[in-house]
């Protein structure tokens, strides 16, 4: 079994290289926490695939502790006893819910099957989505409208919410580019409309966050969408928002 050193003084054992059989494992990843320790390394990252599972009992065994799971594979490390830091422990999931107004002053909301009151089309922001995109794939999915992104006018965080991380959620302005609604996940969406969004403050079986939410930013501007200069390279932003300057 091979592996490499990072530059974190951390050891990478190589996924590609890993006998299947349970002795030889044994052996082979005994022989890299004897090195590790031999040589005061802080981590030990050890991933093993869906087809390797069976060999996770014998790195628990020899001190590995779970990281992170993927739907193919599971991060195991081992700590040195000085090590309390360990990077890249997904912490945070993404959100990003849609203020979007049209031009009679309603607002476009829905209501979730098995609830009361009503909301802002949003959820879940995917690994490597870009928000803009994910709100404008929610709305589509949840409502049938088609919007075009603005601007991020504001976002909260909780703590803790679901498998115990936080979350960290963007409320979004977009301008509708239809307003037939055709609920494409009626699974999820038992109703979608517009409201008035007057109303929509009003009417308490809506969430009393919610409402303040849409009273506050309804006529806000917020930080639109920029491309910086020379975003290129393996470092490459994923997506910038800045606040336009008077």
């Amino acid at each position: 079994m091979t592996f490499e050193l990072d530059p974190f003084n951390g050891v990478i054992i190589q996924s590609d290289a890993m006998p299947a059989e349970t002795g030889a494992f044994r052996d082979a990843l005994q022989e890299i926490v004897t090195f590790s320790r031999r040589e005061s390394k802080n981590i030990v990252w050890l991933t093993l695939s869906i087809r390797r599972s069976h060999l996770i009992a014998v790195a628990t065994e020899l001190g590995f502790v779970f990281h992170n799971c993927q739907e193919d594979e599971l991060t195991l490390i081992l700590k040195a006893p000085t090590t309390t830091f360990v990077p890249f422990i997904p912490t945070h999931t993404v959100g990003a819910g849609a203020i979007i107004t049209n031009d009679r002053g309603q607002i476009l909301v829905i209501r979730e099957q098995g609830m009361t009151g009503f909301k802002l089309p949003g959820g879940h922001v995917e690994l490597g989505e870009r928000i803009e995109d994910s709100v404008v794939r929610e709305v589509w999915e949840e409502t049938g409208i088609r919007a075009r992104f603005l601007s991020i006018v504001g976002f909260t965080t909780r703590h803790p919410f679901r498998f115990g991380k936080s979350n960290v959620y963007f409320v979004c302005r977009l301008a509708p580019l239809t307003e037939d609604i055709a609920i494409q996940d009626p699974e999820e969406i038992a109703e979608a409309r517009w409201v008035d969004w007057h109303d929509f403050i009003a009417d308490k079986t809506n969430s009393p966050f919610n409402r303040q939410m849409v009273e506050e930013l309804s006529h806000v501007d917020g930080l639109r969408a920029f491309e910086p200069t020379n975003n290129t390279g393996p470092f490459r932003k994923h997506e910038t928002f800045f606040a336009k300057g008077k």
